[in-house]
């Protein structure tokens, strides 16, 4: 998913659609995972939610989210 390759559409990439979740859990600070999942095929499509769940663990493996299983939200690590 991040090496680049012929059929890879870039608005999908999983760099790009991290940066597109960052920007969005940026505004809110905490935002619920399903209300996050809208916003996102809002923004890049239904073919979004096939790297959806990719790219959140990789923002959660850098560092820059955090999920709050008690209250369903993913938040912004600063």
């Amino acid at each position: 998913m991040i090496t680049p390759h012929k059929y890879l559409d870039l608005n999908l990439s999983l760099l790009n659609l991290g940066g597109v979740i960052l920007n969005i859990i940026k505004e809110d600070g905490a935002i619920k995972y399903d209300e996050l999942l809208e916003k996102v095929i809002l923004a890049r499509g239904n073919s979004a939610k096939e790297v959806f769940i990719p790219t959140l663990s990789f923002l959660y493996l850098l560092g820059k989210i955090e999920y709050q299983r008690d209250i369903d939200t993913i938040e912004f690590i600063k």
